[in-house]
């Protein structure tokens, strides 16, 4: 039975250079890290190893599937927008249109 840690080294070393990330079965979870049964827990704790390097791992809504991906380094405020509106606010103008 591998470990989270182990698991998440594993993971990394494997789909590192996928620059889309991977989903998991849960199935290819068990069989991969030699578990019968594995935990919200477990995965936590894969997903904190895989922070240390880059990655995220999280399961989805019903739990079936569980995806790796690389974490963002780009903060979300430095991406350019359409309009420079304030992000402080949640009223946003509206522009009448002239009709002829």
């Amino acid at each position: 039975m591998k470990s989270a840690k182990e698991f998440a080294v594993w993971l990394h070393d494997r789909f590192k250079d996928v620059p889309d990330g991977v989903y998991l079965s849960r199935e290819d979870i068990t069989s991969l890290s030699n578990r019968q049964h594995f935990s919200q827990e477990f995965v936590t704790d894969i997903h904190y190893e895989l922070t240390l390097k880059g990655m995220g791992f999280v399961a989805g809504n019903h739990r079936d599937k569980f995806y790796l991906f690389h974490l963002p380094e780009t903060y979300w405020q430095q991406q350019e927008e359409a309009h420079q509106e304030s992000h402080h606010s949640n009223v946003h103008i509206i522009t009448k249109q002239h009709t002829s």
